[in-house]
């Protein structure tokens, strides 16, 4: 049961991630928290229900967030354009 939940964590958090790639992963680095506050309550909802729904969304956020942390530092923010 506890690889099910950590695959399906995984799974969950790789498809926001494909997400925020194909909408430009720049404009969600600069504003991670609220990206991080707007994914894990949507997960919450998706998953609400079941203790080990709950466990997958809770797990999916960190993955999520983590994944922010790391891209914030590899792909930096969106610099201010200038016009």
């Amino acid at each position: 049961m506890g690889t099910g939940i950590l695959t399906l964590s995984f799974l969950c958090a790789l498809a926001f991630i494909i997400i925020l790639h194909k909408c430009g992963i720049r404009n969600f680095t600069k504003h991670s928290i609220a990206t991080d506050v707007f994914i894990s309550g949507l997960l919450t909802i998706l998953f609400f229900g079941t203790f080990s729904g709950m466990v997958t969304a809770l797990i999916a956020g960190i993955f999520v967030s983590l994944y922010l942390v790391f891209a914030k530092y590899v792909w930096g923010t969106q610099k201010g354009k200038k016009s």
